[in-house]
């Protein structure tokens, strides 16, 4: 029977060879235009995110998408992400709670002992929480492209390592806009602006706190636009911080920091070493139209170097109880005063140009 069936289907074939080659062509076609079946269990993109519209926890690798707003949640946590490989696009849609303390609007945690891989979550706005978005253990993931607002702390990462935070807005928050906590290491913190929060901009705490990056981030109408304390070895570079009412970079008991090519200006202090910070490097920034451009009180061992200082109203540089600092290479002009050095002993001065403006009460050239 089946040399029977072999034989008639190359009967068909030759007797009607035009209908045969069309047949073939349509299907080679098909083929070609990626519509042949998927293996099993493979998703593919026409499947598109699997929507979400309230409230939820996600356990399972995948994309998801918010299909709409949610507004006046009372849960205490809105969203909770459980599994690796996940991707939650907001879509530019509100995760919104009713403020209450404990609450959250978007957890990413994983349920055993160990980190959670892989996670991103972009383009969501949320409001009105405890914690606005928190990332607990988790490494190599991302926070793109959110607004937390209104919330007591906006971003915050905590013993997470090697995560991306870009293009994120924080703002109108009642603590804190953006925050690195613990062991969170290895993260970059870049493009993202931290404004009108009511005590940090952006923030790393705690020893654990390491290697770090925070640059291209622009803080400003906080307490302290970018606060590191007790916190190690991260770089703080080409942040813009303006309009702070306290200091455009605080570190407080922080140690081999370096904190370059920043702006800071229109605060109290420019850039403000406190507190025990030591062996930190302060080199190449720009502290213009301050009371004190770059202060140091109790902190020894720093290098301040090649910054510009102008229109201080008080102090360029102003070093209290601080002892074995380098400050070398530094330029400005119209400052109140140039240099000063209270109660400290075995600093560096050398190759400064800091000239005082014509009103201020003395030369700062050392």
């Amino acid at each position: 029977m089946v040399v029977v069936e072999k034989r008639r289907a190359v009967a068909d074939i030759v007797e009607h060879p035009r209908a045969f080659v069309l047949v073939a062509v349509a299907l080679v076609g098909l083929a070609g235009c990626g519509l042949s079946p998927a293996p099993e269990g493979a998703a593919t993109d026409a499947q598109g995110p699997q929507p979400v519209d309230s409230c939820t926890t996600i356990t399972e690798p995948g994309r998801y998408a918010l299909t709409g707003d949610i507004a006046d949640s009372e849960a205490d946590t809105c969203i909770r992400i459980r599994s690796d490989d996940v991707v939650l696009a907001g879509r530019d849609h509100r995760v919104d709670g009713v403020g209450a303390f404990g609450t959250a609007g978007v957890v990413v945690r994983p349920d055993g002992g160990g980190p959670l891989e892989n996670v991103t979550v972009r383009n969501v706005t949320v409001t009105g929480w405890d914690d606005g978005v928190r990332y607990v253990r988790v490494v190599d993931g991302a926070v793109v492209g959110t607004t937390t607002a209104d919330n007591r702390v906006g971003l915050s990462l905590l013993n997470a390592r090697d995560n991306r935070v870009a293009d994120n807005v924080a703002r109108d928050n009642r603590l804190r806009g953006v925050s690195l906590l613990e062991a969170s290491a290895n993260n970059t913190v870049v493009n993202n602006t931290a404004i009108d929060n009511a005590l940090f901009g952006i923030h790393v705490v705690e020893g654990g706190a390491r290697n770090n990056t925070l640059a291209g981030n622009t803080a400003s109408n906080n307490e302290f636009g970018i606060a590191v304390v007790g916190a190690h070895g991260n770089t703080v570079t080409g942040n813009t911080a303006a309009g702070n009412r306290i200091a455009g970079v605080w570190l407080v008991a922080a140690r081999d920091n370096r904190v370059a090519r920043n702006a800071v200006s229109d605060q109290f202090y420019g850039v403000f070493l406190s507190d025990r910070s030591g062996g930190n490097a302060v080199a190449d920034n720009v502290a213009a139209s301050n009371a004190v451009g770059i202060r140091l009180r109790s902190s020894d061992g720093n290098r301040i170097a090649d910054n510009t200082v102008r229109s201080s109203g008080d102090t360029a540089v102003l070093l209290i109880s601080s002892d074995d600092n380098a400050v070398v290479g530094n330029v400005g002009s119209d400052n109140a005063r140039g240099i000063s050095v209270v109660r400290s002993a075995g600093n560096s001065l050398a190759n400064n140009s800091i000239s005082v403006s014509e009103s201020g009460p003395g030369s700062g050239e050392s």
